[in-house]
Parts: C-alpha cells; sequence; structure tokens
C-alpha cells in the first residue's frame, strides 16, 4: 500500500514538471509582452489580443511602440495624457492599459483624475464615470490615494465665445451660460492641468470624435492662446490617429493645414 502511494506521488511529480516545463517553452517562445516605459510587463500579453490579427501584432511592436511613441516632439507623458483622454472619450477597455502606464510615465493620479473630468465635458458624462470606475481600480492596484484637488481660484465667466459658438448657444442659451461659467470659467481654470495640457487633450478628443467646428476653434486657441507649438498639433494628430482611425487624422490635418497657413508655418520644417 506504501509502496502505491509512493508510486502515485512519483507519477504527480513527473507529470507536474512536464507541464511546467511546457508553459516555461510557451512563454518564451510567444510573442512579446505589453512593453511599459521599462520593458515587458508580464501581466499583459499580446499573443490573445493577436490572435486573429498577428500582423497587426507586428505593427503594433514596429511602430506604435517603436516609432511612434518614441519620437521626440511629445514626452511620454504628453503622449499618455492625449491616449487616456482618447479612450476615455471613445469608451475603449484599453484604458485599463493605459492609466497605469500614464502613471508610469509621469502622471500623478491627481492630474488622470482631472483628465477625466475634462474629457467628461467634451465627450459625455457615461465616458467620465467609466474611466472615474476604471482609475480607481488603478490606484487601488498600487496603493495609491487622491491628494487634494485644487480647486478654481478665479470664477470669472468666460464670454468670449466667438459669431459661430454665439449662433450655436441661441437655441440653447443655459448651455451658453454653463460653457461660459463651468466649462471656460471652472473646468479650464483648474490648476492641475496646465492651459497647454488643457489644448493637447481637447485637440485630441475633437479629433478622435470627428468634430470638425469645434476641432478647428481649439487647434486655433492651442497656436494663439495656449503655447502649443505646430510641431505639437501635428504630433498630437499623428499619435492619435493609431487610437481613433485615418478618417479622423486626414480631417483633423485639414484643419491645422488651414490654421498653420494663416499663421505662415514653415511646413518644410515639420517633422
Amino acid at each position: 500500500m506504501s509502496l502505491s502511494r509512493e508510486i502515485m506521488c512519483s507519477v504527480t511529480v513527473a507529470v507536474s514538471l512536464a507541464f511546467s516545463l511546457l508553459g516555461c517553452a510557451s512563454n518564451t517562445d510567444g510573442p512579446l509582452a505589453e512593453p511599459t516605459q521599462e520593458g515587458a510587463d508580464p501581466a499583459m500579453r499580446t499573443s490573445a489580443l493577436y490572435a486573429g490579427s498577428p500582423y497587426l501584432g507586428e505593427l503594433r511592436n514596429s511602430v506604435v511602440y517603436g516609432e511612434i511613441w518614441e519620437r521626440s516632439y511629445l514626452s511620454k507623458r504628453d503622449r499618455s495624457l492625449i491616449t487616456i483622454a482618447v479612450l476615455q472619450a471613445l469608451v475603449r477597455d484599453e484604458l485599463e492599459i493605459h492609466i497605469p502606464r500614464g502613471l508610469d510615465n509621469g502622471l500623478t493620479p491627481e492630474e488622470i483624475s482631472e483628465i477625466i473630468l475634462h474629457v467628461t465635458f467634451y465627450a459625455g458624462w457615461p465616458t467620465g464615470v467609466q474611466a472615474s470606475l476604471i482609475a480607481a481600480e488603478a490606484f487601488d492596484e498600487r496603493g495609491l490615494v487622491l491628494g487634494e484637488l485644487p480647486r478654481t481660484v478665479s470664477t470669472a465667466e468666460s464670454g468670449d465665445i466667438g459669431a459661430e459658438l454665439s449662433r450655436a448657444y441661441r437655441s440653447v442659451p443655459r448651455l451658453g451660460e454653463l460653457r461660459n461659467s463651468v466649462l471656460y470659467g471652472d473646468v479650464w481654470e483648474r490648476p492641475l492641468l496646465s492651459k497647454r495640457d488643457r489644448s493637447l487633450i481637447t485637440v485630441a478628443v475633437n479629433q478622435a470624435l470627428y468634430a470638425t467646428n469645434e476641432l478647428r476653434t481649439h487647434i486655433i486657441r492651442a497656436l494663439d492662446a495656449n503655447g502649443v507649438t505646430p510641431q505639437e498639433i501635428s504630433e498630437v494628430i499623428l499619435h492619435v490617429t493609431f487610437y481613433a482611425g485615418w478618417p479622423a487624422a486626414v480631417n483633423a490635418g485639414r484643419l491645422a493645414t488651414e490654421a498653420f497657413e494663416a499663421r505662415e508655418v514653415v511646413f518644410s520644417e515639420l517633422q
């Protein structure tokens, strides 16, 4: 009886070892893991994500992360800023990947909270609720607690909305009032994100949502009021293309061309 038990134990150990070795071989030979700034993230493997389109996985490694994310014209922090914004606006599950990546790239929990607030006013309340839940889970997993979120110092209303926007609010006057008092009088004035950050976010989201008129307005605002350079606008459009698609990028490119021509930007200097 004792001998039988010993034989059974030996068989069990042998089988376990065999499966363990198979698992190791699979992990070694499989596709690359989702990279982070420091290297591979073992929690996120591309084998399942790209099993139905392997070449897409190759392009993700060589183009999206191998080239676009490495271009120097926006920092990794800026790229995470706009990627989180776009994924929230489009209600994408990949937000679960990019909020942690944003933390790795230098965004603070408070800044991510502020991104979510800002984008909500351009993409709608449901997107903000979903993003808030995902962010809270990411913070909990890292043992992070939101610090103080400073409020707007000045609550002065923003009254300059331009002729086209003034016409838009004639039929919804209360919306025009809230645009002045809440969106521009409060949210845009909150100090956790700079005006440059907010313009990068807003241009990226309006590109992703194919909001042509609003995108035109915010490209101009970014260039003339909030310190965003033509090269940075160009880089936002390029980056967002891989998260929101080519047609939205072509639309954004046309609007940027109009704005650059009006400001006599030298196109040959853009990279």
